[in-house]
C-alpha cells in the first residue's frame, strides 16, 4: 500500500528533475519548449487533429449524417451483439501525433499531459448531445500487480478529466479486472477476445442498473477489451454504454 502511496509523486519528481536538467523539446515537431508551454508546444497542441464524425469501432465506417449511425448494423465478425446500446467517441486517430503522445503518457508517466488529453477529450464530450444524460463515467480498470508495477492507470486519469469537465460523477470501484491478462499489443483479434473473457466483474450493480454510463479507455483497436466490459455493465443492468478513447486505430 506504502508503494501505492508514493509511487506518482516519485515518477513526477523524476520527470520534474529530468525536465530541469534537461529543457524539454515538443515531442511532435522536436522544436524547444517555450517555459510556459507543457509538454507539447502550442502550435501542434493546436492542430492536433480532431476526429469531426463518429465511427463504428469495428468497420471503422465514419457516419457523416446522425441518422447513419443509429442506423448502421455492422457486418465485421468481431462486431459487439447489442449494438442499440453501444456506441463509441475517440478524439482522434492512432497516427503519430497521438501514438506517441499516448506512450509518454503510459511509459514516461507524463500525468500532466494526461490531464491535458483529458481534458480535451472532456470537452468533445461536452459538445455531443448523446452524454447530456449520462450517469457515471468508469474507467477500464488495470490488474491491481500491473497498476502497481505502473504507478497509475492511464485511464482513470483520463476518466478523471473527463468527469471533471462533463460533472458527471466519476466511479472507479465499480469495474474491476480480476484477470491479468496478457499485452494485447502482438495478439490478433481472435487472441484479444480469448484474452480478455472473463477478465472484468462489477463489485456494485446496483449502481449500474438503469444507468448510461460512459466508460474510459486510452485507445481502441479491435474493440476486444471494450467489448467485454460493455458485456458485463449492459448484463448487470446498465441502460446505455458510451465508451470513450483518446484514440481508435484505422487501418
Amino acid at each position: 500500500m506504502f508503494q501505492l502511496e508514493i509511487a506518482k509523486p516519485l515518477f513526477q519528481l523524476k520527470n520534474d528533475l529530468l525536465d530541469f536538467v534537461y529543457p524539454q523539446s515538443c515531442p511532435i515537431c522536436k522544436e524547444p519548449l517555450d517555459r510556459e508551454e507543457k509538454e507539447v508546444c502550442e502550435n501542434c497542441w493546436r492542430n492536433l487533429a480532431i476526429l469531426p464524425y463518429p465511427f463504428c469501432p469495428y468497420c471503422k465506417m465514419f457516419f457523416e449524417e446522425e441518422e447513419a449511425e443509429h442506423e448502421h448494423r455492422c457486418v465485421s465478425p468481431n462486431r459487439f451483439e447489442d449494438q442499440m446500446n453501444f456506441a463509441v467517441r475517440s478524439l482522434g486517430t492512432f497516427d503519430d501525433h497521438y501514438k506517441t503522445l499516448i506512450h509518454r503518457l503510459k511509459y514516461e508517466h507524463k500525468i500532466p499531459l494526461g490531464k491535458r488529453l483529458a481534458q480535451r477529450l472532456g470537452e468533445q464530450l461536452t459538445q455531443d448531445k448523446d452524454f447530456i444524460n449520462c450517469d457515471l463515467v468508469i474507467p477500464v480498470p488495470l490488474h491491481k500487480s500491473r497498476q502497481r508495477q505502473r504507478g497509475f492507470n492511464q485511464s482513470e486519469i483520463l476518466a478523471e478529466g473527463v468527469s471533471q469537465v462533463t460533472k458527471i460523477p466519476l466511479a472507479t470501484k465499480i469495474l474491476m479486472r480480476k484477470k491479468n491478462t496478457k499485452d494485447q499489443t502482438h495478439l490478433d483479434i481472435q487472441q484479444r477476445k480469448e484474452n480478455v473473457k472473463g477478465a472484468f466483474a462489477v463489485t456494485q450493480p446496483e449502481m449500474v442498473m438503469g444507468k448510461n454510463v460512459i466508460l474510459v479507455d486510452d485507445v481502441i483497436t479491435t474493440g476486444a477489451t471494450l467489448n467485454e466490459c460493455v458485456r458485463m455493465l449492459l448484463d448487470i443492468g446498465a441502460k446505455r454504454v458510451f465508451a470513450v478513447t483518446l484514440a481508435v486505430v484505422v487501418e
